[in-house]
C-alpha cells in the first residue's frame, strides 16, 4: 500500500518530456497470420506500452474509487492508442481499447482474470483484398508520445460476409449487394432463471452466459440468422457503477467477445442496442430496480422493502437524481461518448453487427411509473426536458460515431414507438400547444428508423381503407400507410425492432400469433422485424398452464424469414411498383373480417401477397384450452373477432390492382403451416388490370388454413 501511495504522488510530476521513444516498441498481430488475414474476419492487434506507463495505469486500477490517480486506460484524454491501415482503395483508423483476457471457473462459479500481455489491442475487419500497411501511434495526456514501425499484411478471400448497408434505391438493407429482410426474435440478454436483475444479494451466475450462448448457438442451428440484443446493465454493459472505470465489467465484455466470434462463425447477423432503458430511468420498471438510475423507491407503506440497490456512476458523478442530466450536462456527455468509444474500438468491427441502435425505448426517460412519472409524453417543462435529452443524445452520439471516431461501416437507427393517429409522424404524443419536439428522426446520422409495436388487435395492420387498394388515403390507418408516411416524412425506411401482442398473451395462442404477425409485415413497406416474446423458458411443468417455451415459435420465425430472403421474393421487392392492401367483410353482418396486402413486382409480371381470416387470433387459437379468458390480454381484442368463422373467396372476392390488363396470370397459394403449394390457377384480368383472387377456404384453426400466402406470375 505504501508502493501505491509513493507512485501515487509522484505522478502529478510525471509529464510527457519524460517519456523516451523505446527502440523496439513494437505491436504483434494476435489471431492471424500476416501472409493471409481473412478479407471481413477479425484482425487483432496488440501492444505493450513501456513500464512507466503501465504502472501509472496500475496506480489508476488500484485507486479509490472515482478519485483514481495514474492514468486511465479507458479514456481516451488519458491515452489513446490508434492503428492506422491503408490500401489502395481504402483507408481506416482504428482505436485501441484495454483489454482484459478472461475465463470461466465453473468449479468456482467465477469469472478468474488471466495474465494478459499486450494489454492494448485494436481490431479490424478488412473489406478489401490485397496487401495492405499498418502502423500504431500512442497519445499520453493529449499529447504525442511513441509510434510504431509499419507492418504490412495480405488479405485473402474467405466466406466470411461484409458489412450491412442500405440501398438508397431500393430502400431495403443490404449485405454483400444482396437485398436482406432482416426477420427474426429478440434474443435481449443473459439472465439467470430470468431474474438475476432483480436479487439483492447475488452476483452474476455463470449459467447466465452458459445459457445465453446454447440458446444463441440453437436459434442458429435451426437456421436463424437475425437476432437483436442489448446492452444491459446487469450482463453486459462496460459502465455502470463507476463512471469511466470498466475493469470491473471486463468479464462481460469477454463474453460479448465470445459470442461476436460465433455470430461471425455463423454469418449471423445482430441489431445492436447500446443502451437499456432502464439505465435512464429514476425508477426501473418490471422491478429492474438494481440498474436504474437513482435511488428513488415507492412509499415504504405500499412497497415491503426499501431500495438495496446504489445509484449510477453518473447520479454520484453529476449529484443529480434526474437522468436526463447525463444528456444535457457536458461532464455527461463527454464520458458517455468514451464509452460508445470503447463499445465501437472493442466491438465495432464486426461484420456481425447488422446495424446499432442508440438507445432503448427513449420514451422511458426521466420516468418513475410508481410515481406515475412519465415526462417524455407530456406537454409540461419535464416533458421538454425529456424529449430534448433524447435528441441531444442522439445528435451527439450519431455525429461522435460517425464525424469524430469515423466508425461509419455500421447503420446507425433511432428507435421510437409507432406514431398514434392518422396523421402523425412523432413517436410520442403532441398537441398544439408550443413545446419541445423529439425530431429524432431527421436527424442525418440516423441512417433508418426502429419501431417498438405492440397491439392485440387482429385488426392492427389495416384499422381504416376506403380508397382504392394501391392508394395511400388520406384518411387511411393502416400498418402501409403510417411507415409511407414515415418514409416521406424522414426520407428513411422502417424496421420493427421489436413487437408482439403484449405482455400477459404468450400463452393466448401457443405462439401461431407470432406466425401469423410474421409472416405479414414485409407487405406493409417494412425492411425487417424481430419478435419480441421468443426468449423466454421458465422451466416450470410442461402441462402447467402457464409453462412458457417461446422458442417453439423460432420454426415459423425462421421459415418466413426464409421466404422474404428468398432470390424470387427479393426480386420483387427490389422492382416494387406498388403496395396494396383491402379488407371486406365476409358476411353483410360482419365486420372486415378478411385482410389482404401484397406487392407488385417489376413491369407488374409478378406479385406475392396473403389472405387472412382474421377470426383466427390470439383469442380464437385453442380458445377451449386456455382458462380464465378475460383475465389475461387474451380477451383484449374486438368483439367482431371472437368468433371463428370459415370464409371462402365467396360472395365477395378480393382482388390485386395495377397488373396489365386483359392478361393471363398464374395464381400459387401456399399452405400457411409448411409452405407447400395447395392450389394453382390460371386467371386473366379485368379490362382496369384487377385480378380477382379464387382462393382456398380460410379455416380459423392452426391444423387448417387461416392464412394463405400467395404468388403471381405473368402466364406465357
Amino acid at each position: 500500500m505504501r508502493c501505491v501511495l509513493v507512485l501515487f504522488l509522484i505522478f502529478p510530476i510525471f509529464t510527457f518530456s519524460q517519456l523516451t521513444f523505446p527502440e523496439n516498441l513494437d505491436f504483434e498481430f494476435i489471431n492471424q497470420d500476416q501472409s493471409q488475414v481473412s478479407l471481413n474476419s477479425r484482425l487483432e492487434l496488440g501492444l505493450n506500452l513501456p513500464p512507466e506507463i503501465l504502472d501509472s495505469i496500475q496506480v489508476y486500477m488500484e485507486g479509490e474509487p472515482n478519485n483514481r490517480g495514474g492514468l486511465n486506460p479507458f479514456m481516451s484524454w488519458d491515452i489513446n492508442v490508434e492503428a492506422h491501415f491503408k490500401h489502395e482503395k481504402s483507408q481506416f483508423t482504428a482505436i485501441g481499447f484495454w483489454y482484459t483476457d478472461m475465463r470461466r471457473n465453473h468449479d468456482l462459479n467465477i469469472w478468474e482474470q488471466l495474465e494478459t500481455n499486450k494489454q492494448f489491442r485494436v481490431r479490424f475487419a478488412p473489406t478489401e483484398l490485397g496487401n495492405w500497411q499498418v502502423y500504431m501511434t500512442v497519445e499520453v495526456n493529449g499529447k504525442s508520445a511513441f509510434k510504431t514501425v509499419v507492418h504490412s499484411f495480405n488479405v485473402v478471400s474467405s466466406d466470411n460476409k461484409g458489412f450491412v448497408s442500405l440501398n438508397d434505391s431500393t430502400q431495403y438493407l443490404e449485405r454483400d449487394g444482396e437485398t436482406i429482410i432482416p426477420t427474426g426474435i429478440n434474443l435481449p440478454f443473459p439472465s439467470n432463471k430470468n431474474n438475476l436483475m432483480y436479487s439483492t444479494d447475488e452476483n452474476l451466475d455463470l449459467a447466465a452466459w452458459d445459457e445465453y450462448q446454447h440458446q444463441v448457438q440453437d436459434y442458429i442451428l435451426q437456421g436463424g440468422e437475425y437476432f437483436r440484443m442489448f446492452m444491459h446493465p446487469s450482463v453486459l454493459d462496460v459502465e455502470f457503477e463507476e463512471v469511466g472505470y470498466y475493469q470491473n465489467r471486463q468479464n462481460l465484455s469477454w463474453e460479448m467477445d465470445q459470442l461476436l466470434s460465433i455470430c461471425e462463425e455463423n454469418n449471423t447477423l445482430i441489431n445492436f442496442n447500446l443502451m437499456y432503458h432502464s439505465y435512464f430511468m429514476k425508477l426501473g420498471d418490471y422491478s429492474q430496480f438494481r440498474y436504474d438510475y437513482a435511488d428513488y423507491w415507492p412509499d415504504p407503506k405500499a412497497w415491503p422493502y426499501k431500495d438495496p440497490f446504489v445509484p449510477s456512476g453518473y447520479s454520484v458523478m453529476l449529484d443529480s437524481k434526474t437522468p436526463s442530466d447525463m444528456f444535457l450536462h457536458e461532464e455527461g456527455m463527454r464520458f458517455l461518448k468514451e464509452r460508445i468509444r470503447y463499445i465501437m474500438a472493442r466491438w465495432g468491427y464486426s461484420t456481425s453487427i447488422a446495424t446499432i441502435e442508440l438507445l432503448c425505448e427513449p420514451w422511458h426517460m426521466d420516468e418513475n411509473p410508481y410515481a406515475n412519472e412519465h415526462p417524455y409524453d407530456q406537454a409540461s417543462a419535464a416533458g421538454d426536458i425529456a424529449r430534448k435529452a433524447v435528441y441531444e443524445y442522439h445528435k451527439q452520439m450519431g455525429s461522435y460515431i460517425k464525424d469524430s471516431i469515423q466508425y461509419n461501416n455500421h447503420l446507425l437507427t433511432a428507435v421510437g414507438r409507432f406514431p398514434v393517429g392518422k396523421t402523425a409522424i412523432y413517436s410520442h404524443f403532441t398537441n398544439e400547444e408550443d413545446g419541445y419536439v423529439d425530431s429524432t428522426w431527421y436527424l442525418d446520422d440516423v441512417d433508418f428508423i426502429t419501431i417498438s409495436y405492440y397491439s392485440t388487435s387482429p385488426a392492427k395492420l389495416i384499422h381504416s381503407k376506403s380508397s382504392s387498394n394501391n392508394i395511400f388515403g388520406e384518411e387511411e390507418n393502416s400498418m402501409a400507410a403510417i411507415i409511407e408516411r414515415l418514409r416521406k416524412t424522414y426520407n428513411k425506411p422502417v424496421l420493427f425492432g421489436e413487437s408482439d401482442h403484449g405482455d400477459e398473451t404468450h400463452m393466448c395462442s401457443d405462439y401461431q400469433g407470432h406466425k401469423i404477425d410474421v409472416m405479414r409485415y414485409a407487405y406493409t413497406g417494412a425492411i425487417g422485424h424481430f419478435i419480441w416474446a421468443a426468449f423466454i423458458d421458465n422451466g416450470v411443468d410442461k402441462s402447467h398452464i402457464n409453462f412458457r417455451d417461446e422458442s417453439v415459435s423460432w420454426p415459423d420465425i425462421i421459415s418466413a424469414k426464409d421466404y422474404f430472403n428468398s432470390d424470387w421474393f427479393s426480386e420483387i421487392v427490389n422492382s416494387k411498383t406498388a403496395l396494396g392492401r383491402e379488407k371486406i367483410n365476409f358476411n353483410p353482418i360482419d365486420k372486415d373480417v378478411v385482410e389482404h396486402q401484397y406487392i407488385i413486382g417489376k413491369d407488374s409480371d409478378v406479385a406475392a401477397g396473403y389472405v387472412y381470416n382474421r377470426t383466427f387470433n390470439i383469442f380464437t387459437v385453442d380458445v377451449d384450452e386456455i382458462e380464465n379468458l378475460s383475465e389475461n390480454g387474451c380477451g383484449r381484442i374486438d368483439e367482431n373477432f371472437k368468433t371463428p368463422i370459415e370464409i371462402s373467396w365467396r360472395p365477395k372476392r378480393m382482388k390485386v390492382e395495377g397488373l396489365k390488363a386483359f392478361t393471363k396470370y398464374r395464381l400459387l397459394f401456399y399452405d400457411y403451416t409448411n409452405h407447400s403449394l395447395i392450389s394453382e390457377a390460371n386467371l386473366r384480368t379485368s379490362i382496369f388490370g384487377n385480378l380477382k383472387l379464387t382462393h382456398p377456404i380460410l379455416t380459423p384453426k392452426k391444423t387448417g388454413t387461416p392464412l394463405l400466402w400467395y404468388r403471381i406470375e405473368r402466364y406465357n
